[in-house]
């Protein structure tokens, strides 16, 4: 096979198949994968502060640094304990990342840097959300 006459299908089956080979051997690169995927809305969220909910580890806001589908990483992150919207405004985490949180909601400390994985959805949130989010008190023990 002459790589010069490659069709752009072949070279992409070729990357794929050298892609397999790598993980089969335990080779490639351990860190967290940038930001690849070119569909679409995840990429365009880089750099914004985001809600993210994942299958296993709840729910997170923070600064979206990496996105790679199901996987992302959150700067300045906090975990959403338990999350309540305002009096009056929708429900949901939808209702959260567009108003923010009401005064019965729990969040943890936030911490540098995380990764999430079966991430479920990511959603961009509105200024006074964002605002709401690292302005709340961090819930503390109490016995």
């Amino acid at each position: 096979m002459n790589i010069d006459e490659l069709t752009i299908a072949q070279a992409r089956k070729a990357v794929e198949d050298g892609k397999a080979i790598e993980a089969a051997l335990g080779l490639g690169s351990k860190a967290t994968p940038p930001a690849t995927k070119s569909n679409g809305i995840g990429l365009s969220l880089i750099g914004s502060y985001v809600l993210v909910r994942c299958r296993d580890a709840g729910v997170h806001a923070g600064i979206l640094e990496s996105y790679d589908g199901r996987a992302c990483v959150l700067t300045d992150s906090r975990r959403l304990w338990r999350f309540r919207v305002p009096m009056g405004k929708s429900s949901f985490l939808s209702g959260v990342a567009n108003y923010g949180l009401a005064d019965d909601s729990k969040l943890g400390d936030p911490v540098d840097r995380i990764m999430l994985t079966e991430n479920c959805e990511v959603i961009a949130c509105r200024a006074e959300a964002e605002k709401s989010i690292r302005e709340f008190q961090t819930c503390t023990r109490t016995n």
